[in-house]
């Protein structure tokens, strides 16, 4: 067992292995991002300023006594990684475990909007939240573990799972296989435009002949652009509307005080003027000024 600390968060170290949260992404639908993310075509997000990350952190002890005076089970913190034990390029990190040793608890503190797409009763969690709870025991080589979130600083709830080694093993094949694609260096399937946009970076000079289905794509593709311009128009209009009865108030209200629109100034910052810099130090600014490849652009014709 490896004790928690920065280095585990550093890059080098994220993209040599696949952790729990990159299952989350898979899950999601996303795991062109993890994959990207671990070939250096894509830079990490940066959650170091996200509240909603941070209070997580900062939730997990009080979450965790929640945890144990509702089950009368005895906690310890788990903070340390582990790797599987036939598969080291598959790694994870805890929250706690029981006293005994068998028995994870993963920690989560959510808002309560999310809330309806969960269920004690029928034990039933999103699959993002199930991949990681099966990713989680596959390292740890437990069987049981419980997700307990918060939800929305008031209504707390538990869900307990038994994975087996066939939900394990089915894991780990699924995620084996975009393991290869970060290892081998392989284009990963395309998961929305911005990721197509890294894995294709630039165009060539050859040209590809659409199938029928292709050139069917287009069609509707060009009937959905339509249509969203259209809508966009019209949504448009609405919005300025709203904007000229609200003026230069800053929100908007229902009767019942129901809090309709907001339209604030943002805070100042400060940001950095290359025109300036250009107009009084000319002859240093041309010395850092690089060519750099044009985008690709997307057209439908």
């Amino acid at each position: 067992m490896t004790s928690v600390n920065t280095d585990d968060f550093a890059p080098e170290v994220r993209n040599a292995a696949w952790w729990s949260g990159d299952s989350r992404l898979a899950a999601n639908g996303r795991a062109a991002d993890a994959i990207l993310v671990k070939q250096g075509k894509k830079e990490p997000p940066d959650l170091s300023e996200v509240e909603e990350v941070q209070m997580g952190k900062v939730m997990e002890p009080t979450i965790a006594r929640l945890f144990q005076d509702k089950h009368k089970i005895e906690l310890k913190d788990a903070d340390y990684v582990l790797s599987h034990k036939t598969e080291p390029w598959l790694k994870s990190h805890f929250d706690y475990i029981s006293a005994n040793g068998r028995i994870l608890v993963e920690c989560k503190n959510y808002n309560a909007g999310v809330m309806s797409k969960f269920d004690e009763e029928t034990n039933m969690v999103p699959v993002p939240d199930m991949y990681q709870l099966i990713h989680e025991a596959a390292c740890h080589n437990v069987d049981e573990i419980y997700l307990a979130v918060l939800f929305g600083g008031q209504k707390f709830r538990t869900y307990h799972f038994t994975i087996s080694q066939e939900m394990k093993d089915e894991l780990i094949k699924a995620m084996a296989k975009l393991w290869a694609i970060v290892v081998s260096n392989a284009e990963p399937q395309a998961s929305d435009v911005e990721s197509t946009k890294l894995i294709w970076p630039t165009s060539s000079e050859e040209v590809a002949t659409a199938t029928g289905a292709v050139e069917q794509a287009c069609v509707v593709l060009q009937e959905y652009k339509a249509r969203i311009k259209q809508l966009e128009t019209e949504a448009e209009k609405v919005e300025v509307a709203i904007r000229e009865y609200m003026g230069a108030k800053g929100s908007l209200v229902s009767v019942d005080g129901k809090t309709l629109v907001t339209w604030r100034n943002s805070k100042p910052s400060m940001k950095f003027s290359s025109e300036l810099f250009k107009q009084a130090m000319p002859d240093v600014y041309q010395k850092f000024v690089v060519e750099v490849n044009g985008s690709r652009r997307f057209l439908l014709k």
